[in-house]
């Protein structure tokens, strides 16, 4: 199983490197790294994309259903550490 939180790119913290150049360099080096990975569980059948701006609450009730739902058809596939 496999999530990705979907953010709105708006800036939160400030980090004392942060400008145009460095966060281009960082975003690209995010999809170059978890791109393959996320067509890898996209083609299984196991990636969720989850809205990561909607409130902390909404965003656990999102997880919540997609792992019960996963949970339920594979119960013999699940192992809980």
């Amino acid at each position: 199983m496999c999530f990705s939180f979907q953010v709105t790119g708006e800036p939160l913290i400030k980090r004392s490197d942060d400008n145009a150049e460095a966060l281009k360099k960082r975003l690209e080096s995010y999809h170059k790294q978890t791109t393959p990975l996320v067509d890898y569980y996209q083609k299984k059948g196991l990636h969720y994309q989850v809205d990561a701006a909607k409130s902390s609450r909404e965003v656990f009730n999102m997880i919540d259903r997609v792992f019960q739902n996963c949970t339920k058809q594979r119960k013999d596939q699940v192992l809980f550490i």
